[in-house]
């Protein structure tokens, strides 16, 4: 007598599968408006179910306070990153005047430290008692270090890099220009505009690591 095995599938709803990526998301965003308003020690899963109208099931479905708190962070980088995957990076890399890539490269940084930087602030405060965000926040100075190597690689193919700041120095520099940090510092406690920010944020980038017009 031949056996039969059964070949029949498990049944996806799309509907259901919208379903849940949309309380994922709701989850999600919640999550990272309570981060914003009561910091990570003080942000609860309660406090983030009832934001979001769902159970404390639910957002343990989604993840703990540390893998939520990426995902938010995560989503609100969304708009762009500092990474090779991210097109309008890969696109300001190939840029061939220096002066335009370091002034599309501020006004592309200056966008993410807007968008980062309330989460960015309780990363930075977090990080010292947990070692999840701790790790997060290691990992995302990695990536602004290895992008801020990755634009005076292509300023220097341009032949327009300072010849008297070492390559190691000027990652530094461009490292510490790029922090999230400085755009919360002037534009949120000091009430600069963004592109009052911007116009800074290119020209210091500019003066600190191109050649003086007409050095050679």
């Amino acid at each position: 007598m031949t056996s039969v095995k059964s070949t029949q599938r498990k049944y996806r709803s799309p509907l259901r599968d919208e379903s849940a990526r949309r309380t994922r998301e709701a989850v999600v965003e919640a999550a990272g408006e309570v981060f914003v308003n009561e910091g990570y020690s003080g942000a609860t899963i309660d406090q983030i179910a009832a934001r979001a109208g769902v159970s404390r099931q639910t957002v343990f479905g989604v993840g703990g306070k540390a893998q939520l708190f990426g995902l938010a962070r995560q989503r609100v980088a969304e708009g762009g990153s500092v990474s090779a995957n991210d097109g309008d990076f890969r696109r300001i890399l190939v840029i061939q005047d220096a002066h335009r890539l370091l002034t599309e490269f501020a006004a592309f940084t200056a966008a993410i430290s807007q968008r980062l930087g309330a989460l960015q602030l309780v990363l930075e405060q977090a990080a010292g008692s947990d070692s999840e965000l701790a790790q997060l926040l290691e990992k995302s100075q990695d990536e602004l270090l290895e992008c801020a190597r990755g634009v005076l690689a292509a300023v220097a193919a341009t032949g327009s890099l300072r010849r008297d700041v070492p390559a190691e120095v000027a990652a530094d520099i461009l490292w510490l220009q790029i922090q999230p940090a400085n755009y919360r510092r002037l534009v949120e406690e000091r009430g600069w505009s963004h592109r009052a920010f911007e116009r800074w944020h290119a020209a210091t980038m500019i003066a600190a690591l191109l050649e003086p017009d007409g050095a050679g």
